[in-house]
């Protein structure tokens, strides 16, 4: 009975020890198995890593004297661009030109109905022969005056000799008080008949320079109504071309009112900015002192343009200047605000590098090879140029020697230190 009960706890507990531990020794033979083949896998043999080399196209660097070209962009404007407005309240009579056209010196380019003006014209003519009529009378009255004057002197001088006769007889008792009093009162009367024309005649002059002001200002009135009457027919007394019609027959326009606006033909001319680094060689050339060219393509026309002027100030967030050129020899000329591209040509320039445009990374920038590696070089763009037949452009570079050897290819990741080789070498070449 006694080895029964000992004997049951015993296999209780080993059944337990074997339910943990034994999944748990499992756990550890897989993980200490996968430990020990990942450890000792064959390996891959290394390969050591080769920098890429690039092939780019070389130039060598030959300084030269060049004469650089320049493209900048311009408008054509012109300085006489006209606006015309009605003179007079009128209707449109006739409009013998439309927008676009080109007409010549005094040619007639638009008729106001003339009616109501020349009514004016009639009135201001009237008022002008009033006037006129007003300042003759006045002469023929100064001169009456001069006459009268004369015979009133001798009436008073008659009328006092009267008086002395009366007094003389009055102190003899041979005239009465009365008579003495009427032949006084006569002689009164007489003098101031004399003083008021002696007056009119005084002040003749202020009559005449009155009357001589109203004949000015009639005929001052009756030339603007015939000025008016002048305007009713637009014309201008140079070449031009109609660049807009703001009415047509029929309109009903105001004194003031816009008709057309034209401009003159001899008068076009190119603005276009100048970069602040060529305003020295700019105003050197309007001087006199260097060569100076431009031209431009309009019309598939090559078209000589001539530097006339600065313009005189800068409009707030430009870096340059304007300048206006000149057409010249141009047949079929431009309308303005059309844009055109300007063709400069500099002076001739000594230390200049001539490099296919490919060379240039950015607008100041190029590679030079130094031990088969790049070394970017900072440059100044000075133009550019033509030479057999292809485009180059024009660099300084003060770090830049003969012989040196600069890359013309187009790299996406140049940058210095990066390992290039001559494409036109092959790799097997020693």
């Amino acid at each position: 009975m006694t080895q029964a009960s000992d004997t049951g706890p015993t296999k209780s507990r080993s059944s337990t020890f074997l339910k943990i531990f034994l999944p748990i020794l499992f756990i550890a033979l897989a993980a200490g198995s996968w430990v020990y083949m990942r450890s000792t896998k064959p390996k891959a043999p290394s390969r050591a890593v080769q920098e890429k080399v690039w092939a780019v196209s070389i130039a060598q660097v030959e300084p030269g004297t060049y004469r650089p070209e320049l493209e900048i962009y311009g408008q054509v404007e012109t300085p006489r661009m006209t606006a015309i407005s009605s003179a007079l309240t009128a209707y449109v009579k006739t409009v013998p030109t439309d927008e676009g056209r080109a007409f010549n010196a005094n040619d007639t380019l638009l008729t106001l109905d003339e009616r109501d003006i020349n009514l004016l014209v009639s009135q201001r003519e009237a008022d002008l022969r009033n006037a006129e009529a007003q300042l003759a009378a006045e002469n023929v009255r100064y001169n009456a005056d001069l006459k009268a004057l004369k015979i009133e002197k001798d009436l008073l001088r008659l009328t006092r000799q009267s008086v002395e006769r009366i007094e003389s007889l009055k102190t003899r008792n041979l005239a009465s008080q009365e008579q003495l009093d009427t032949s006084r009162r006569s002689a009164q009367q007489q003098a101031l008949s004399l003083n008021s024309r002696q007056q009119a005649i005084n002040d003749h002059p202020n009559r005449l320079k009155q009357l001589k002001a109203n004949v000015q200002r009639s005929q001052a009135q009756y030339d603007a109504a015939l000025l008016d009457l002048e305007r009713s027919q637009i014309k201008v007394d140079f070449p031009g071309r109609i660049a807009k019609l703001h009415v047509a027959p029929g309109d009903r326009v105001r004194s003031g009112d816009p008709l057309l606006t034209l401009y003159g033909l001899d008068r076009l001319e190119v603005r276009a900015q100048i970069p602040s680094r060529l305003l020295p060689t700019v105003r050197a050339a309007l001087s006199g002192e260097q060569q100076f060219s431009a031209s431009s393509q309009l019309d598939n026309q090559q078209v000589a343009l001539q530097l006339d002027r600065l313009a005189g100030e800068v409009n707030g967030g430009r870096a340059g200047v304007d300048a206006f050129f000149r057409l010249e020899n141009h047949t079929q000329l431009p309308e303005p605000g059309r844009s055109v591209a300007v063709d400069l040509q500099l002076p001739p320039q000594s230390g200049l590098i001539a490099l296919p445009p490919q060379a240039l990374y950015g607008t100041d920038r190029i590679y030079k090879v130094e031990e088969g590696r790049l070394q970017a070089v900072t440059v100044e763009r000075i133009g550019d140029i033509t030479l057999n037949g292809k485009p180059h452009i024009l660099v300084r570079a003060d770090s830049l020697k003969p012989g040196d050897p600069v890359i013309t290819t187009q790299l996406p990741n140049a940058i210095s230190g990066l390992k290039v080789r001559d494409a036109s070498i092959r790799e097997d070449q020693p």
